[in-house]
């Protein structure tokens, strides 16, 4: 092999032990980076705990949640566990510390918030933080443990059924989330809409609570509502909600029924209300008569009880009024026609009705009782004249006759006398 193949051979070989050199720093780095930066310094903590549920190594260790180191080791003694912190720097922690831990989300991951102390306190050095002065971890399924089983049986399939309903959704969640500045902005309306002085939302706030109070000794009745309202709404999705579906296609055609419907009763609820206008006078008139109204039915009450013993006497009157009623009905064709015949000279005797009644009140007076108690006596006068004796054909001078007087003109006559110049031809005006 020449010098410069060999020389060649030598470079490369360099270059690729510079490269593993290289990877293997960067390795190393990459490994030891969620330790901390190596050959950094560094201070050590222990704290004891009851209980720290999943807590591990390598967790971080934050001071009012910010990163300050990361849990290096963990023992169990007696039942109780020690945790070692490594804490980022040199830093100083105090014997009045105390950590707890806490969880970053509902996923179980931990870290341990850790107060450092005062100073006045003095350092802890070496010793460690006791688990009087701490705070152990909770879990969410302590949460869950208060809950019944029932209620935690509810809550599964709730969060089974928003898996369910989420699943295929991923469009769905993105155009929330693009819609999300737009619906924060509405958002901030809403709130300045509610913080303002027209909204009067602590008012609202004291309603609301005071319908809970309200509500508070109704559970059972609510609980009774929720369980018919499962019912119902089991009984809309029967099927698969093809019922609901198949009402829902007919329904606008069913409202532009209904909107005619009702549009046609403008006329008749107009004519109502003009009704009840003109009924409101009576309505009020009925109101005013009320305290007469309650006198003459509370008086009533007694001529009401005797109706009954009247009704009993009545009622063979009645019946033998029905079979005289059910004798006289072949008179009712012959009685229906003598007063048809009878229409004629009655609506010609109609006028000369005040007449008639003054012939009849007359009469009376043509057998008055005479100068003897008990008898009576008929009294005539005759006043013949030249126009009686010729029938008119001569005037009987100054003694006025009229033989045919119009209707009304007999008593006229009689109390004021004939006006002058009227001619008398045959006793006629």
């Amino acid at each position: 092999m020449t010098t410069p193949e060999l020389r060649a051979r030598t470079r490369s070989f360099r270059a690729g032990f510079v490269v593993l050199a290289i990877l293997a720093v960067v390795l190393y780095l990459t490994f030891k980076a969620q330790t901390g930066l190596p050959f950094a310094p560094t201070t050590t903590a222990s704290a004891s705990f009851g209980n720290i549920h999943s807590l591990r190594v390598n967790d971080d260790v934050r001071e009012m949640s910010k990163r300050i180191g990361r849990v290096s080791k963990i023992d169990y003694v007696n039942g109780v566990a020690l945790v070692t912190m490594e804490l980022d720097g040199n830093v100083k922690v105090y014997q009045d510390a105390h950590a707890e831990i806490w969880d970053v989300s509902a996923l179980a991951s931990k870290f341990v918030e850790l107060d450092r102390g005062t100073q006045r306190a003095g350092e802890l050095g070496g010793r460690t933080i006791e688990a009087t002065r701490n705070v152990d971890s909770a879990d969410l399924y302590q949460l869950l443990d208060v809950l019944d089983q029932p209620t935690r049986d509810a809550a599964t399939r709730t969060i089974r059924a928003l898996g369910g309903g989420a699943a295929g959704h991923s469009d769905d969640l993105q155009d929330l989330l693009k819609t999300a500045p737009d619906l924060l902005e509405d958002i901030g309306t809403v709130s300045q809409a509610l913080a303002s002085e027209q909204a009067d939302l602590p008012t609202l706030l004291q309603d609301v609570d005071r319908l809970a109070g309200r509500l508070s000794d109704r559970q059972q009745e609510i609980a009774s509502l929720v369980s018919q309202s499962d019912t119902t709404l089991r009984a809309v999705s029967v099927d698969g909600g093809k019922p609901l579906t198949n009402t829902l296609e007919r329904l606008p055609a069913t409202l532009d029924t209904a909107k005619h419907a009702l549009d046609s009763l403008n006329t008749p609820l107009a004519d109502t209300a003009s009704a009840v206008r003109d009924l409101e006078p009576g309505a009020g008139a009925l109101a005013r008569s009320e305290t007469d109204v309650r006198g003459v039915l509370v008086e009533g009450v007694p001529v009401a009880g005797k109706v009954p013993g009247v009704a009993e006497q009545a009622v063979p009157a009645v019946e033998d009024l029905t079979h005289t009623v059910s004798d006289a009905r072949p008179l009712a064709s012959p009685l229906r026609r003598a007063i048809s015949d009878l229409n004629t000279p009655l609506r010609v005797l109609a006028p000369y009705a005040p007449e008639i009644g003054q012939l009849f009140v007359r009469g009376q007076s043509f057998v008055s009782e005479g100068p003897v108690p008990g008898v009576r006596y008929a009294r005539l006068s005759v006043n013949p004249g030249l126009a009686t004796v010729t029938n008119g054909l001569l005037p009987s001078g100054n003694y006025a006759q009229n033989q045919y007087p119009r209707p009304g003109e007999a008593s006229s006559d009689r109390a004021q006398g004939l006006p002058s110049g009227i001619p008398l031809v045959g006793g006629t005006r």
